[in-house]
C-alpha cells in the first residue's frame, strides 16, 4: 500500500495506530508491536507518526498545514471506508481509497505465526514475551 502511495505523491506521511487502538477498531491484536510497525513503515515513508487512539482527528488537524501552493491527498486502503475522522480529513483534502493488495494479509501472518498456541497458554507468553 505504501509503495503505491509513493507512486501518487511526492511525500508520503504515514500515521500508524498504536496496538490498543487497532484492537479497539478491528477487534484483533496486531502481529507486531507499534514500534516495529513504525520502523517497518519508515523504510518506505518520508515521515511516520504514532496515532495513540481510535480517532486521529486531532493528529490530522495538527499535521496538515498546507501553504498556498501546496496540495495533499489522504490515501488509505479500502478496507474501512467509514474510518474515524473521515469528515475531518474530507474538510482538509481529498481522499483516495486503494484496493486490497492480493497476497498481503496480517490475518494470514497471524495464523502462520500463532496458530499453534492455545488461547489460554500463559506459559507461552511468559517464555516468549
Amino acid at each position: 500500500l505504501i509503495e503505491r502511495m509513493r507512486q501518487i505523491g511526492k511525500k508520503v506521511i504515514v500515521g500508524v495506530h498504536d496496538s490498543r487502538s487497532i484492537y479497539k477498531l478491528k477487534n484483533r491484536v496486531p502481529v507486531d508491536s507499534t514500534e516495529k510497525r513504525m520502523m517497518n513503515v519508515k523504510k518506505y515513508a518520508d515521515m511516520v507518526f504514532c496515532v495513540a487512539g481510535c480517532d486521529p482527528s486531532n493528529f490530522m488537524t495538527c499535521i496538515v498545514n498546507l501553504d498556498e501552493n501546496e496540495s495533499a491527498m489522504y490515501v488509505r486502503g479500502d478496507d474501512m471506508p467509514n474510518f474515524p475522522s473521515r469528515q475531518v480529513v474530507e474538510n482538509l483534502m481529498p481522499i483516495k481509497f486503494l484496493p486490497y493488495t492480493e497476497g498481503v494479509s496480517s490475518t494470514q501472518l497471524r495464523k502462520e505465526k500463532y496458530s499453534h498456541i492455545k488461547y489460554n497458554d500463559e506459559n507461552y507468553l511468559e517464555e516468549n514475551y
